[in-house]
């Protein structure tokens, strides 16, 4: 199964229409995914194809995990992993709402160990 762009570009029945694509699915249910067109900035979906995921993606040279998120049962965006140092934050977090981060914070153990498992693909 694909991730779709957003729910918000309309309801996608078939993969043909989705912008992301699934290449990895971890033991936990995490899905590794990357844009199907190389040429687009590496980011996240706003809205998740499936509810309560967990959506990964590397960086486009495929050296590093750029961001994780995870999605709520209506498929938003809760929170975000970032591994790009922004203001000496190191690994940080931001919180969305509305489609928006709306705060940021230092990692919890939890998204390091996520964080780990994605670099593993375990």
């Amino acid at each position: 199964m694909g991730a779709n762009g957003s729910f918000a570009n309309g309801w996608t029945a078939t993969e043909s229409g989705r912008r992301w694509q699934t290449v990895h699915v971890l033991n936990n249910g995490t899905k590794v995914i990357e844009l199907k067109n190389k040429k687009g900035a590496v980011k996240l979906p706003e809205e998740s194809h499936s509810p309560n995921s967990i959506y990964a993606i590397f960086n486009k040279n495929g050296n590093g995990v750029k961001a994780i998120a995870k999605y709520g049962a209506d498929g938003k965006k809760i929170w975000e992993l970032h591994t790009t140092d922004h203001k000496g934050m190191g690994l940080h977090y931001h919180n969305w709402k509305d489609g928006r981060p709306i705060d940021t914070h230092k990692a919890t153990p939890a998204m390091k160990k996520l964080l780990e498992n994605v670099l593993n693909l375990n």
